[in-house]
């Protein structure tokens, strides 16, 4: 099982990408387009040289029919005298010999074609001779291969005049073999090539190694120029996914060049107005918080020191109080605002000693924190709103539970952070709002804190500001957990 997984998981990562579904789309396309084509045009020409084997077969069987009906009706102290001319003087296709006996020799591996053709020879052969020969035998054989006597001489090493009619070749190609008794006994031996393709009979193989070659070397070439084609093609995509990345994280116009295709510069063009607009507005709110800022904290400070004027110490009491609510809340505004500015600078952060810094922060409240954080864990990251991020969220964990468990993973692409309590946990309905601004959930948490209901949001905001993901879940039993993956680049 873990090896299918595994080996889902590597499929799954490298046809995640447009570009590796493109390149296998028009690489299959292609290529099957072309092996389609190629077994289409072999299994035509095979067709073709089986219909030219059958015609070849049927006419060698009716020649031979005729040379036996002649055979027959000589007398036989006649027959080695036509042997011999036939031997010497040529003017015949065929070998021709006859013996006192079956001869055997070595035939043609079988293959579904090879009984076709003789097949073919027997009912041909058949209609022209009738029932006035016996017993015919008939086969293919390789000619450096075939005893052509009793005595068991090779057809290869007969003379050259006696079987330069027969049309020998190199290298040797299959001699049908025709053997038919007489009606005197003895053995007419016949043997001829099968024009005008004799290596037809061996069969036909899909994919010779000539052919596997060239289809390998076709695949290559084929898949060296899609990756061309599908990366010229993508490269406006990737600009735009880079330039999307870089506005999560920093927020700066990059403005993407609005060229390609026209769906591409459509795209190109509607991210970079969207960019604008988001940039304006990010403009606009840091505006307006400053105005609130600067606006609701001097008639604050007013309305204190008019408080402190008042006889009525309960009055008084009451006024400052309200007053630091007010104060507390315009000061949460001002930090969520923050969160997302991300004009601090990316360096490289040693994790162990941030998490330990905040440990002993927590230290002072009476509350304790365990790390288990490998020493050469480093992340790059903006190092004030990291630690800003995980002390909220560790906080947190501390603050509404007696003990918080913080665990680091660090892989090749990204580190993960796992904070654990032993707190109540929180209702399942409420999860996805938790991180919703000013949102307390009184229900399973407490408000001893004196917080606005805003840490997590900041949290969720400093993790997506680093192109990370932040998700969190009930354990079994009681607590929270809390995850964050943030990317290493």
């Amino acid at each position: 099982m873990k090896l299918v997984h595994n080996l889902q998981a590597f499929w799954v990562r490298i046809f995640s990408s447009l570009f590796s579904r493109l390149l296998a789309v028009i690489v299959l396309a292609v290529y099957g387009s072309f092996v389609l084509a190629t077994t289409l045009w072999i299994q035509y020409i095979e067709t073709g040289k089986r219909d030219d084997a059958l015609a070849s077969v049927q006419d060698l069987a009716v020649s031979m029919a005729q040379t036996v009906l002649y055979f027959e009706s000589l007398p036989k102290e006649f027959q080695h005298i036509i042997v011999d001319q036939q031997r010497n003087l040529g003017g015949s296709r065929f070998f021709l010999s006859v013996n006192k006996e079956f001869v055997n020799y070595e035939t043609v591996r079988d293959n579904p074609l090879k009984r076709e053709l003789i097949d073919n020879y027997h009912r041909t052969f058949r209609e022209r001779v009738g029932q006035r020969v016996g017993i015919i035998d008939v086969d293919f054989a390789y000619p450096d291969k075939l005893r052509v006597f009793t005595s068991g001489v090779l057809f290869s090493e007969l003379p050259s005049r006696w079987v330069q009619n027969n049309l020998v070749m190199n290298p040797p190609a299959p001699v049908l073999v025709a053997q038919m008794r007489m009606q005197d006994g003895d053995w007419l031996y016949l043997a001829s090539l099968m024009l005008p393709d004799p290596y037809v009979v061996e069969g036909f193989e899909a994919y010779n190694p000539d052919q596997l070659a060239f289809i390998a070397i076709l695949l290559l070439v084929l898949m060296i120029c899609s990756w061309f084609i599908v990366r010229w093609l993508t490269r406006p995509l990737r600009r735009l996914s880079r330039a999307a990345m870089a506005l999560g994280r920093d927020i700066h116009q990059v403005s993407v060049p609005e060229v390609g295709t026209y769906e591409v510069r459509e795209t190109a063009r509607a991210f970079n107005i969207m960019q604008r607009r988001i940039l304006t507005f990010i403009n606009d709110r840091d505006l307006l918080f400053s105005a609130i800022s600067h606006d609701l904290k001097t008639p604050i400070t007013r309305l204190r020191l008019r408080a402190e004027l008042l006889d009525d110490d309960s009055v008084r009491e009451k006024i400052n109080k309200d007053l630091n609510e007010l104060e507390q809340l315009v000061q949460g505004a001002l930090d969520l605002a923050q969160s997302t500015d991300l004009n601090e600078p990316t360096s490289e952060v040693p994790i162990r000693p941030m998490l330990e810094a905040i440990q002993e922060e927590v230290a002072v409240l009476q509350r304790q924190v365990n790390l288990t954080v490998p020493d050469d864990a480093r992340l790059f990251a903006k190092p004030m709103a990291l630690k800003r991020c995980l002390s909220n969220l560790i906080h947190n964990a501390v603050f509404y539970g007696t003990e918080a468990w913080v665990e680091v993973r660090a892989s090749e692409h990204a580190v993960t952070f796992v904070i654990l309590d032993d707190g109540p946990g929180v209702p399942e309905k409420e999860l996805e709002h938790i991180f919703d601004p000013f949102v307390r959930l009184e229900g399973s948490r407490s408000r001893h804190t004196g917080g606005t209901g805003l840490g997590m949001t900041i949290a969720r905001n400093i993790v997506h500001s680093h192109g990370g993901d932040i998700s969190l879940r009930n354990r079994m039993g009681a607590g929270l957990e809390v995850c964050l993956v943030l990317p290493r680049e």
